[in-house]
């Protein structure tokens, strides 16, 4: 039954990106993309670059933190074979995230520890998109934006589910700050579980100083995702959709998130779907919707191609 796991979330992507397709309607999604601003797209190729760059660097920072030898020039290539195989395997970001894992633990690392640091700079990540977003859909539920939807003036309803999406984001942003059952992980079978938990106890140990290095790495995922953001808005406007930045902002959270969902290939049709659903809240047409996460899902492929030849550089860590 294992062996069909990657062909089903294989199908899966095809099934949701078809089903895209075919509620926008095939002629439609082809106009908006043929209509494509190569400038535009260019820019925001450029901005993802940089933002990988980044959250790569913020891997390297938060591996050191957990004190693995992780150098910054090691992990660059690695961070870039992860992004490869985001693009060309099954389960999203699952699968550059196990390769980033085992690469990292090749250095020498312990296995557990490695994937710690790959899962809390995923978190690290997460938390401040979704603490971004929540602030930018604060900003436009207040008005402080300056800018109204297109066509018309902030509605009722959108209104009301602007609110309901930012105290979702407000739930979300306070998961850290809650108190986590320690003893129970610690039951987790093998060693894994008194691993984790002295982990865990170490990062709420003011002696140990890990919460505040950790609490560092935050600076470089608010650029990172601030980059993210602004490829994304290039993305829009290089099929001339014209948004307050502050919208994008604030869309950027289902977006991203749901193209991280491990159920196809590379986030196609998770991240559509999202697209279609935020953006057309915010008047955007579902053909251009649908268009822009295409668009963001082909700089992910451009990278992953472009990182692709990294792969004969396997094994040859500084």
């Amino acid at each position: 039954m294992k062996g069909l796991g990657r062909p089903a979330r294989l199908l899966g992507a095809v099934a949701l990106l078809a089903a895209v397709v075919w509620v926008v309607g095939p002629q439609r999604l082809r106009d908006s993309l043929v209509g494509t601003d190569p400038r535009w797209f260019l820019c925001a190729l450029a901005l993802a670059i940089a933002a990988n760059v980044v959250s790569a660097l913020r891997w390297a920072f938060i591996a050191r933190a957990l004190d693995l030898h992780a150098p910054s020039a090691a992990l660059l290539p690695m961070y870039a074979r992860g992004i490869t195989s985001n693009t060309l395997l099954p389960g999203a970001t699952l699968s550059g995230d196990a390769l980033r894992a085992f690469e990292l633990s090749r250095l020498g690392n312990p296995m557990i520890e490695s994937a710690v640091s790959v899962a809390f700079d995923r978190f690290s990540g997460l938390w401040v998109l979704c603490l971004m977003s929540c602030a930018a859909a604060a900003l436009a539920w207040m008005g402080a934006s300056g800018a109204s939807l297109a066509p018309g003036a902030l509605t009722a309803q959108h209104s009301s589910v602007l609110m309901s999406y930012g105290l979702m984001l407000i739930m979300i942003v306070m998961a850290p700050f809650l108190p986590w059952p320690v003893s129970w992980i610690r039951r987790l079978p093998g060693s894994m579980g008194p691993r984790l938990a002295d982990l865990w106890q170490r990062l709420h140990d003011p002696a140990s100083g890990l919460k505040r290095q950790l609490a560092r790495s935050l600076i470089g995922s608010l650029v990172v995702q601030v980059l993210s953001a602004l490829a994304l808005a290039a993305c829009a406007r290089a099929l001339d959709v014209q948004l307050p930045l502050v919208w994008l902002l604030a869309a950027s959270a289902p977006i991203f998130v749901m193209a991280a969902v491990p159920i196809g290939v590379a986030g196609f049709g998770t991240r559509e779907l999202a697209a279609v659903g935020v953006l057309g809240l915010l008047g955007v047409a579902a053909d251009r919707a649908a268009a822009t996460g295409l668009l963001v899902g082909l700089c992910g492929v451009l990278m992953g191609l472009m990182a692709a030849p990294l792969f004969v550089l396997r094994g040859r860590q500084p």
